[in-house]
């Protein structure tokens, strides 16, 4: 138990138990669980979790997300699990949430003092972990038993937490084209999700941000709407829920962040930025370390019965594009059947340059996207257009003042002088590169 735990804390382990991880460069591995007794019988009230990777397996365990259900195939619960996509329909976790998500890099995360995660009780009791391997040299006979410790008191406290997913949806529809330097995926969460919000709003504490290889800047944007703004009515930017302009690939944890109300009606629109340089051929959205993601959880109170809100081009989005290289009825062919495979055939027979890079995401953050937003009270599935921001954020000035103990006039320099001063310095400094 921590110092800063309250008295009577207790924990569970989520984990697997020695997996052999395949010799392919990436597994998604899931085992399911059924929660200890205690749990089950009486509701407990998660306060803080730690991750405990396997000594070793450090390069090779990318990332962890645990899942509550509400109900599980009790004969495969507790097994060792196997490769997802052959596991998780046996699994059958009935109204999944994910409680929690950590990658390399990040360490213990610790609730407000007003906050838990609740669990157990009459809804929860069961849970499935689900772990990303990467081996990209393909090593055999590396063991792992890494997974997540979960603390938890008795008593409820002020606001029960929950996670809200949002970003792009995991799927081929996203694309990021070779030999660009700055490309950027749009993805939002529609008004007509948040409008199901709770009437006053949820308040956002804490963020975990994810991208794959490619990822170098991520913002969480968010949006509403106004007729005082400075283009009149329309979609007003607010200051950013979260943003990391410098991404890296190998540090991914939950971060506390200052809180945010999200309101009824509100929009959330993720950037996710992307240098593919390096890349000869499309790297296209997937579960692979070599594909790529754009997702964030927000955690949040008080809990509702939303847990997913994505969004993905929608295939007559890249016809406008398309037209520049294919005629009607080849871009006719692609939108009626929009399969991986031909995405692969359609978008890697382009010659890249700047320019084609540029109209693609053009094209792309202005046409219409599936929505999608999900969880035990909710299953939408609309085509929507991507939100228009008349009024992009400006970060308000930096000022700088003088100490309250000083007295300007006592032949210290003041605020004005100050500001003049380093507008010179800023000026010559200009001149100098030029």
């Amino acid at each position: 138990m921590a110092t800063s735990d309250p008295p009577g804390t207790r924990s569970f382990d989520i984990r697997v138990d020695q997996v052999t991880i395949p010799s392919t460069d990436t597994t998604y591995w899931c085992k399911g669980f059924e929660l200890p007794q205690e749990i089950q019988d009486t509701r407990k009230y998660i306060i803080r979790f730690s991750p405990n990777v396997t000594e070793g397996t450090t390069a090779h365990v990318h990332h962890m997300v645990v899942y509550l259900c509400s109900s599980l195939n009790i004969s495969n619960a507790n097994a060792n699990g196997g490769v997802c996509r052959d596991v998780l329909d046996s699994l059958d976790c009935s109204n999944a949430t994910a409680i929690t998500a950590w990658g390399i890099g990040g360490e213990d995360f610790v609730y407000p003092s007003n906050v838990a995660y609740p669990i157990g009780g009459d809804q929860y009791r069961y849970a499935y972990i689900e772990m990303h391997y990467d081996n990209p040299n393909r090593l055999s006979g590396v063991i792992d038993s890494s997974g997540m410790t979960f603390f938890y008191i008795d008593t409820p406290r002020e606001h029960d937490s929950g996670v809200l997913a949002v970003g792009n949806a995991v799927f081929h529809y996203m694309i990021i084209p070779p030999k660009a330097k700055n490309y950027t995926i749009y993805s939002f969460c529609p008004t007509d999700c948040t409008a199901l919000f709770p009437q006053d709003g949820i308040h956002v504490f804490a963020n975990f941000l994810h991208t794959h290889l490619l990822g170098v800047s991520i913002t969480l944007h968010h949006l509403r709407a106004s007729n005082q703004c400075r283009s009149g009515s329309g979609i007003e930017e607010l200051k950013p829920i979260d943003s990391n302009l410098f991404y890296d690939f190998n540090f991914q944890e939950i971060v506390h962040i200052n809180e945010v109300v999200i309101r009824p009606g509100d929009g959330i629109m993720l950037t996710c930025t992307y240098n593919s340089e390096n890349r000869d051929t499309i790297t296209f959205g997937g579960q692979s370390t070599y594909e790529e993601m754009c997702l964030s959880f927000l955690n949040y109170y008080p809990r509702m019965g939303i847990t997913d809100c994505y969004s993905s081009a929608h295939p007559p989005s890249f016809v406008e594009y398309l037209s520049r290289h294919y005629n009607q009825s080849e871009i006719a062919e692609f939108v009626s059947n929009p399969s991986k495979s031909k995405f692969d055939e359609i978008f890697n027979n382009i010659t890249w340059t700047h320019e084609e890079t540029e109209v693609l995401e053009n094209s792309i953050s202005t046409g219409s996207h599936y929505s999608y937003y999900l969880g035990p009270s909710v299953n939408e599935v609309r085509i929507q257009d991507v939100p228009s921001i008349g009024c992009p954020y400006e970060a308000p000035p930096v000022m700088l003042e003088c100490p309250d103990s000083v007295d300007p006039t006592s032949g210290a320099v003041s605020l004005i002088t100050l500001s003049v001063t380093v507008l010179l310095f800023a000026m010559i400094a200009i001149i100098l590169i030029n």
